[in-house]
C-alpha cells in the first residue's frame, strides 16, 4: 500500500454563491494530488510515461461529499493506493479539512493505454520497479 498526502488552499473562484467550494472542484482535486501521488511512489511524472508512449485515462470517478470546504482554507488530500497496478491504477482519496476533519472520500480508476494503439497496456516496467517495492511483503 502506498499512502501520500497533497496541500491544496481553496481559490475564491473555486466557491460558488454559498461560499463552499462547488462540487466540480473536487475531481481537480483528486487530480492534483494523485499526479503528485504518482511522483512520490513511481519516481515518474504523468509527462514521462506519456513520452513512453502510456498515457493513463480515468475511467471511473466516485465522489462522497461529507462536509463543505470553504474559501482560504488550506485542505490535506491523502491518496491511497492499496493494491499493485496492473492495467488499471486505483487510487483513493480523503480530504481533510484544516480541524483535521473528513470532509470528503472518492476514488478514481485510470487505464494504462498505449498512445499510438488507444488499447490497454501494462504499465512500464520503470514505473513498476519503484511501485512493487510499496507492496512487497
Amino acid at each position: 500500500m502506498f499512502v501520500y498526502e497533497s496541500k491544496v488552499k481553496v481559490r475564491y473562484i473555486e466557491t460558488d454563491q454559498m461560499g463552499f467550494v462547488h462540487h466540480a472542484n473536487y475531481a481537480q482535486y483528486y487530480e492534483l494530488a494523485r499526479t503528485e501521488c504518482f511522483e512520490a511512489c513511481s519516481g515518474m511524472s504523468y509527462a514521462q510515461m506519456e513520452a513512453e508512449g502510456v498515457m493513463l485515462p480515468v475511467l471511473d470517478l466516485q465522489i462522497k461529499y461529507i462536509k463543505p470546504a470553504f474559501y482560504n482554507q488550506v485542505l490535506t488530500i491523502k491518496s491511497i493506493v492499496r493494491t499493485l497496478p496492473t492495467v488499471r491504477l486505483k487510487v483513493e482519496y480523503e480530504i481533510y479539512n484544516e480541524a483535521n476533519e473528513l470532509i470528503n472520500t472518492g476514488s478514481t480508476t485510470l487505464v494504462f493505454v498505449n498512445k499510438d494503439t488507444k488499447r490497454p497496456c501494462a504499465p512500464p516496467e520503470n514505473f513498476m520497479k519503484q511501485v512493487r517495492t510499496y507492496f512487497e511483503k
